[in-house]
This record gives structure tokens, C-alpha cells and sequence, in this order.
């Protein structure tokens, strides 16, 4: 199972008007829908893409089981892998939008510390002003 905003390689295994078919090294089925492939119009996926080629891409959704959707456009609008936010990270693809479940990696941790000192440092200004 891929986590949102993981980068992978993948090759194309069909292409309909629609989108790519895709498999991963695990023979996993993905889908890269049309809008998803390009940040500009394509006419004709055949044109660009090709049986047999292996593409980069966002992971986007996973349903854990055997099917996955990804983006080429969003990893060319967005800059290094998504997991290497520090927080959870909005991000918008077109009319879409994303997020990318960070947090399911690091844990509320760090926004816990920071809660706490933010806490801690409004209190103490309370008191000093009071």
C-alpha cells in the first residue's frame, strides 16, 4: 500500500482515451486519468505515452487492496517528495485538491510540542501583563 504523495515509478501497460493503465513492480493496476497526465492539454495520449514506458508519478489515492490512482501533473506542480513536509499539506492540482496524510507518518507530535510551548509562552505573557 502506497501512502499519498508517495513518488513511484511505473510502467504503461494500456492507454485508452481516458487515462494510462499502469502496473507496479508488485503487479498492482493503477490508473493515471487523462486530466492527471499532462499540466497541458493532450490530444491523443499515444502521441506522448507508449506501451511498455515507465513514468513517474504521485501517488494520489490507494485503496490498499489492488488499485491505485496517480498524478504526473501533480509532480510536476509540486516540488520534492510530499512525505518530506514536516505537516500536513494541502496542495491543489487543477480544480482538485489534495492532502497529502503526512500525518499518518510523523504522528500529531510535532504539532502537540508546538501547541504546548505556544500555550506555555501565552500564559506567561498573561502573567507578566496582569
Amino acid at each position: 500500500m502506497y501512502r499519498i504523495g508517495d513518488i513511484i515509478e511505473v510502467k504503461i501497460i494500456g492507454i485508452r482515451a481516458y487515462g494510462l493503465f499502469v502496473t507496479d513492480q508488485k503487479d498492482r493496476k493503477g490508473l493515471i486519468h487523462v486530466s492527471e497526465c499532462d499540466d497541458g492539454f493532450i490530444k491523443s495520449l499515444q502521441v506522448k505515452f507508449a506501451v511498455g514506458q515507465k513514468v513517474k508519478a504521485i501517488v494520489m489515492e490507494d485503496d490498499g487492496d489492488k488499485k491505485f490512482s496517480l498524478s504526473i501533473r501533480a509532480l510536476k506542480e509540486t516540488k520534492g517528495n510530499l512525505k518530506d513536509y514536516p505537516h500536513p499539506v494541502t496542495f491543489y492540482v487543477g480544480r482538485k485538491r489534495y492532502w497529502t496524510k503526512s500525518h499518518y507518518i510523523s504522528g500529531f507530535e510535532p504539532l502537540s510540542r508546538e501547541a504546548k510551548v505556544s500555550r506555555k509562552e501565552k500564559e506567561k505573557e498573561f502573567h507578566e501583563n496582569a
